[in-house]
């Protein structure tokens, strides 16, 4: 689906946002503090996830957020697969306490490690 174009009346309203509300509260506020009126606060809940981070506002998005959690598993798991050949050139890098829960954490990830193993031809 094409991205939509930005309303010019969303976008006025959202240049002239504090982001930064109170916790636990969906009104929005003016940049000079004035809350929005009810007709703000109606086209405000009505802009595309597009018009916020057109107007530079920081929008949660699950969808990134599950794809950065699945990045993060894959570098590590990429990683791994060398620190298990190689921790040795690591130790001189790592504190005690470090190692202590390196060593810990390979010996649970070792169970199931297959994976990260290199397989005989």
């Amino acid at each position: 689906m094409p991205a939509s174009t930005p309303r010019p009346q969303v976008m006025a309203l959202l240049f002239d946002t504090d982001f930064n509300r109170p916790s636990g509260t969906r009104t929005f506020r003016h940049l000079d503090g004035r809350p929005f009126t009810e007709e703000g606060q109606a086209l405000a809940d009505d802009a595309t996830l597009e018009e916020f981070q057109a107007a530079g506002a920081h929008v949660h998005n699950p969808e990134a957020g599950a794809e950065a959690a699945a990045a993060s598993r894959l570098l590590a798991e990429l990683l791994f697969k060398y620190v298990v050949q190689h921790h040795e050139a690591l130790v001189p890098f790592m504190t005690d306490e470090d190692l202590i829960e390196y060593d810990r954490l390979a010996t649970i990830i070792a169970a199931d490690a297959d994976g990260f193993l290199p397989h005989e031809d």
